[in-house]
């Protein structure tokens, strides 16, 4: 019962056509790109210096760095690769920490145009990534899109356990964005219309998810656009990336029961068909995957003992091999589902977290 939700999704992606596909722009709106750093150090001047290789116009975008808790090792890189951009920009340095998300509404109060561009300082992205999103969010009935995110890293286990779970979590949003909306986004590069999205709930839940359910709740589509790449830096060590997915499942459990009602009385393909499956594989496939283990245990010792024992045992090995060997689907479904159990556990709804080495 546990897997239901996703062999429905493993059904339907491989035979989902390309909804990438988007109008070449003519008319380029002015856009306001913000960079969300806390304690990135040299990395948010990478991202600056990458936001310049952009293939949109330089005269169109606005550029506002937030050195959240004004770490002076961020703000000196900040304030050395700012002076080289080819754009208008703005450094701002809260002195107490805010938070992602008390940042990002700060930031939709202070910006004027209506297309704002959400990133994270440790990515790097294609050339024309932003040019994607524009002309997607072009679209009237759309109110948000994300990237696509790539693992890059020096740790080959991590990055290779995060491009198994990214190969098919890129697909099933691609396949929510065909039928209606997704309210998976990926944070490090997303855009919004200010109209669609004009706050982020600040006290619970994910950032991303909240501002792609924000926009459904709103009337609007959120979207998935699979050929504008980022690619993400990766933490260093497999712990770090645990507390990592940990505090991420964390976060979407928690904006999927923050929105849980938003649209019971809707319509719409989002609220009918695909947030129940989300909401499915999140709060209870995980539930029902270790009650299904347990009873089974449970039973086999019942039965025979030793057949109990052997059991057991082969469990163990099986969860001791979907860890050492991450790179497969299966040992990426099973890894999931214990961080969303740990999710569910511990509900802990972190906004404010520690910065993983990458």
């Amino acid at each position: 019962l546990s897997a239901i939700p996703y062999i429905i999704y493993l059904i339907h992606i491989r035979k989902v056509p390309n909804d990438s596909v988007v109008n070449q722009l003519t008319v380029y709106p002015n856009i306001s790109i913000v960079i969300n750093a806390y304690c990135e150090g040299e990395l948010v001047a990478e991202r600056i210096r990458d936001i310049c290789k952009t293939d949109y116009p330089k005269d169109k975008i606005t550029l506002y760095v937030f050195n959240d808790g004004a770490d002076k090792e961020t703000g000196f890189a900040a304030k050395q690769a700012l002076a080289e951009c080819p754009f208008k920009n703005k450094l701002i340095e809260p002195e107490n920490r805010l938070g992602k998300a008390v940042c990002q509404n700060k930031a939709i109060e202070l910006v004027e145009d209506e297309f704002i561009v959400f990133t994270d300082a440790d990515i790097t992205t294609e050339p024309n990534a932003i040019c994607l999103l524009i002309s997607k969010l072009c679209d009237k009935n759309v109110g948000a899109v994300c990237a696509d995110v790539r693992p890059v890293g020096a740790n080959s286990a991590v990055t290779g356990s995060e491009s198994a779970y990214r190969s098919i979590y890129g697909k099933m949003c691609e396949y929510d964005s065909i039928i209606d909306s997704t309210y998976n986004f990926n944070g490090p590069l997303l855009a919004f219309r200010k109209s669609a999205v004009p706050k982020v709930n600040e006290m619970r839940g994910a950032d991303d998810a909240n501002l792609a359910l924000e926009c459904i709740k709103n009337g609007h589509q959120a979207k998935y656009v699979i050929d504008s790449i980022a690619y993400e830096l990766q933490p260093k060590t497999r712990r770090a990336q645990f507390n990592q997915k940990i505090r991420r499942a964390d976060g979407l459990v928690n904006s999927t029961i923050l929105f849980k009602s938003a649209g019971k009385d809707s319509l719409r393909p989002f609220w009918k068909k695909i947030f129940p499956i989300r909401k499915y594989m999140l709060l209870y496939s995980p539930i029902l995957l270790i009650a299904a283990i347990l009873f089974l245990i449970v039973g086999t010792f019942l039965l025979n003992v030793p057949a109990g024992f052997i059991l057991t045992a082969i469990i163990l090995l099986i969860l001791f091999a979907a860890f050492l060997m991450p790179n497969n689907l299966i040992s990426s479904f099973i890894i999931n589902q214990i961080f969303l159990t740990i999710g569910l556990v511990r509900r802990k709804n972190i906004q404010q977290w520690n910065r993983i080495d990458k």
